[in-house]
């Protein structure tokens, strides 16, 4: 099994907090079910002090509910207790200026004021929390945006971001009693320490400070103690971003900036002057609109809804919606939701609030019979010999990367026949695999600790180019096979082999041959009638080194497609 197990942000809040961000009464067992009609599961109850501590897993896509307010504010309006609202922000004349000198480091910066507070030692713990969740999830651990909070009163205008030698910047940083530079503050103190991989490479620091010279803070590390906390009782306050990645910074942003406004807060503009002469204006509410019919609900969700129906229902998911004629709605995007892409994404939230249980089911008007593919036999039958053989079977992703597939693996790279992801964002994922040993070397590799020898087999679909096609490219079975032990060597794998195949009745040749991947004189190509169906051997000490695998390994890989194609007479598949 491949260790790592995703799983969804969790918010961690109380009842009592919920209920006064809700403003009325809700038992447990109501509020069980409320979260999971709209996609949420409340994961743990834990009583302390006369109040519940609360888990509530948080699906990946509503960053927004990240919160105790965002998920006050989505129950609210799923219960019809709100209406949704258009956020909207005041002219201000707050400016802050972006040297050219930060530029290579950390791009990006907006901001916006917020006054009229009343903030509580709760609030702020909220917020201080709201933050830090979405620094490890959305933010990527602070790498794409960052967040930080002043109080605004003390702050000299216009503020500038700009670029410094970590040795002159001097200052106390929050936790701290003493002025520390900016590579001390790297080195010691413990936000430090934790993100430093972020600017360790750096010759100089971002910095954030006002007209008059005072240090608000060095993103994306640590607020300043003495300008860049905000306390209980703080009316007006500064928030502010800083990334590398401008869209997830625009929504963090904004994601907070509603969740100030929804604690009573007036939100102020402030304008981000660029070197290049680009004037950015923050917070980003602009309108986002998108339009839906009745007849695309009706063809994606099977009902047949009014126009007004309709409306009722993105209203008590958020949107502010127009009915623009009986068969079109005018749908404009909260700018808290980040999850919103599509229509269908829209359509998505009308089956919620129309709640899945109303669904009546039908019978579908077209029957058929479910059969098997007819090389399923086959490849079961395959499956079932090598676990006899004391495999296991592995299952590895489809998506992978040159780096795994080719360098790693000592080949060069077949960019004829590769399928490739384009404009790919993440840098493990940019291809289709090519073929299946280098990702069970990646499981091995993340396996070590399991007893030896490990024995594992992978049956599945490689992809390569192919013109002839209308998609452009075709699936192949491949079959790959390989064992760890420090006793493992080429004759062990090839009896293996052949017995695969002295079992499925199919004659067999294996030649010596070279792969680079393998040890010269310890590698084969298998034929069947004359024709290359694949290759075993010892794979060679820089493969392995390349995935961190510190016992020698036996492996073969073959293309199966030559065996399944073969006529099943042929093949001697047991019932």
């Amino acid at each position: 099994m491949i260790k790592g197990i995703l799983t969804m942000p969790v918010l961690d809040t109380t009842l009592s907090r919920l209920r006064r961000y809700l403003g009325f009464d809700i038992s447990l067992e109501e509020l069980e079910e409320l979260l999971f009609k709209i996609g949420f599961e409340l994961d743990s109850i834990k009583e302390q002090n006369s109040d519940f501590l609360l888990k509530v897993d948080i699906t990946p896509d509503r960053t927004d509910c990240l919160s105790t307010i965002g998920l006050a504010r989505a129950l609210r309006l799923y219960l019809n207790k709100e209406r949704p609202k258009e956020y909207l922000a005041h002219r201000g004349e707050y400016k802050i200026i972006v040297d050219e000198s930060v530029l290579p480091i950390r791009p990006y910066i907006a901001a916006v004021v917020v006054k009229e507070l009343r903030l509580t030692e709760d609030d702020i713990s909220e917020l201080i929390w709201t933050q830090e969740k979405l620094h490890t999830t959305f933010c990527r651990n602070r790498l794409k945006a960052s967040v930080g909070l002043y109080p605004l009163d003390p702050l000299k205008w216009p503020l500038r971001y700009y670029a410094e030698n970590p040795e002159k910047i001097r200052f106390r940083p929050l936790g701290m009693d003493k002025e520390m530079s900016g590579r001390e503050i790297l080195a010691e103190h413990p936000t430090g320490i934790e993100y430093s991989f972020i600017l360790k490479d750096k010759e100089k620091y971002p910095l954030f400070t006002d007209s008059e010279g005072k240090i608000l803070s060095m993103p994306p590390i640590i607020n300043s103690a003495d300008y860049g906390q905000v306390r209980a009782g703080d009316q007006n306050i500064l928030l502010e971003t800083t990334g590398t990645h401008k869209e997830t910074m625009e929504k963090t942003l904004n994601i907070l900036a509603t969740i100030l406004h929804d604690m009573g807060g007036e939100l102020y503009q402030v304008d981000i002057l660029y070197p290049s002469g680009v004037i950015d204006t923050a917070p980003y509410f602009h309108k986002n609109i998108k339009a839906i019919s009745t007849k695309q609900v009706e063809k994606i969700l099977g009902l047949r809804l009014k126009a007004r129906e309709i409306k009722q229902l993105l209203e008590r998911a958020g949107y502010l919606a127009e009915v623009q004629s009986p068969s079109l709605i005018v749908v404009q995007i909260p700018p808290y939701r980040t999850d919103v892409f599509h229509e269908v994404d829209i359509i998505d939230d009308i089956a919620r609030t129309y709640s899945y249980d109303s669904f009546e089911p039908e019978l579908t008007p077209v029957f058929t019979i479910g059969a098997s593919l007819k090389d399923i036999p086959k490849v079961n039958f395959i499956r079932e010999i090598l676990t006899g053989l004391g495999f296991t079977e592995a299952f590895t992703f489809s998506l992978t990367n040159e780096l795994d597939q080719f360098e790693k693996m000592r080949v060069p790279i077949p960019e004829t026949k590769v399928v490739k992801i384009a404009g790919a964002k993440e840098a493990k994922l940019t291809m289709v695999r090519y073929w299946l040993l280098p990702e069970l070397l990646k499981m091995l590799s993340e396996n070590k600790a399991v007893e030896y020898p490990i024995k594992m087999f992978e049956i599945e679909d490689i992809v390569e180019i192919c013109d002839k096609l209308s998609a452009g490219a075709r699936n192949i079975r491949h079959l790959a096979i390989l064992i760890s032990d420090a006793r493992a060597d080429y004759t062990q794998l090839k009896s293996v082999i052949e017995y695969l195949f002295q079992t499925l009745n199919i004659p067999i040749m294996i030649k010596r041959s070279q792969y680079p991947s393998f040890i010269e004189g310890r590698c084969a190509k298998i034929l069947i009638n004359d024709k290359e169906i694949g290759v075993l051997g010892e794979l060679h000490p820089e493969v392995l080194l390349n995935f961190g695998v510190t016992m020698p390994v036996v492996a073969a890989e073959l293309d199966l497609s030559h065996v399944l194609d073969l006529s099943t007479d042929e093949i001697e598949v047991a019932e």
